[in-house]
């Protein structure tokens, strides 16, 4: 329950201030750099999902953890504190919705970052209304939908962004 209401608060907060932002922000190019660099890591955990090998899942949360730590602007790591604490909270040991439910919260707030700022072309929010979870892709290499939530529904959902 406690996680729902973190979930609950987070798609209000991330996804209200999406929909009131007219144009992305502008980024230092250092910034944008260490931002795409998440989002590149990302394509490894999320590709993870799609095959769900735990240990792999572990392995590449650590990765993009790492280059969390790696950004520069102290408010933008600031506002990937709890995605990336769910991040080191993915375990071998824990069932799929768990760490299915911990990615979609690491990606809600890696796809209010490409709505809030203007981090270049080609990295997209998607969602799937049947698992009700969203992610990011890399669309310039991946357009189709590859769905990280259910095998069984692989190319179910939306690209919700045109960057």
């Amino acid at each position: 329950m406690k996680l729902f209401k973190v979930l609950a608060f987070l798609i209000l907060s991330f996804g209200l201030s999406s929909v009131f932002a007219s144009e992305r922000q502008a980024l230092d190019e250092s910034v944008k750099s260490e931002i795409r660099a998440v989002l590149s890591a990302n394509e490894s955990l999320h590709a993870s999902f799609f095959e769900y090998d735990a240990e792999k899942i572990v392995k590449n949360a650590t990765k993009v953890s790492e280059k969390i730590d790696k950004i520069s602007d102290d408010s933008i790591r600031q506002l990937l504190r709890f995605s990336q604490q769910q991040l080191g909270d993915m375990s071998v040991e824990d069932d799929r919705d768990e760490n299915d439910q911990r990615y979609h919260i690491f990606s809600m707030a890696m796809i209010h970052l490409i709505n809030t700022y203007d981090i270049g072309e080609g990295f997209n929010a998607y969602s799937c209304p049947m698992v009700k979870k969203k992610w990011v892709q890399n669309s310039t290499a991946m357009d189709r939908v590859h769905n990280p939530y259910d095998p069984s529904m692989p190319h179910c959902g939306d690209k919700d962004t045109k960057f």
